[in-house]
């Protein structure tokens, strides 16, 4: 993996791709670091941080950056598509077949040669909406 990706692949690292490809969820920076530290305690979240970005320009896993709230680190390279939710921060695979389509209508539309997407829906969680019932808050 190093030769052809660039870069030398250190037991840190390799531990790094490992939380973040093992997981089933679509981890923070924030969380990586501390099932990190639980092998390795004196990583520095620096370090943890530098090489979630640099696996993600050399596209071995996939960074969500979503404004205000951390950005999110998927292991999983293939296309598909995810749910956020916009209250909790949560994102979600989810395998949107006619979501496709949207490549072939993009491409037509604007002449690009489109190499991939991502299609990102934007809501609340089952988790979330259960929370608003309980308190009583209006969802709308």
């Amino acid at each position: 993996m190093s030769a052809d990706r660039g870069f030398r692949m250190t037991p840190q690292r390799s531990v790094i791709l490992e939380e973040v490809k093992g997981s089933d969820r679509h981890m923070t920076a924030g969380e990586i670091y501390e099932r990190v530290r639980k092998r390795y305690p004196s990583m520095a979240y620096g370090t943890v941080y530098r090489t979630l970005h640099l696996f993600a320009e050399r596209g071995i896993i996939q960074e969500f950056p979503f404004g205000d709230q951390a950005s999110r680190f998927d292991g999983r390279v293939d296309r598909h598509d995810h749910v956020h939710c916009q209250v909790c921060g949560g994102l979600f695979d989810v395998d949107v077949p006619i979501a496709i389509l949207a490549r072939q209508v993009a491409e037509e539309q604007t002449g690009f040669e489109i190499d991939g997407h991502q299609t990102v829906f934007q809501g609340v969680c089952p988790d979330c909406q259960a929370k608003r019932k309980g308190n009583g808050a209006n969802t709308r």
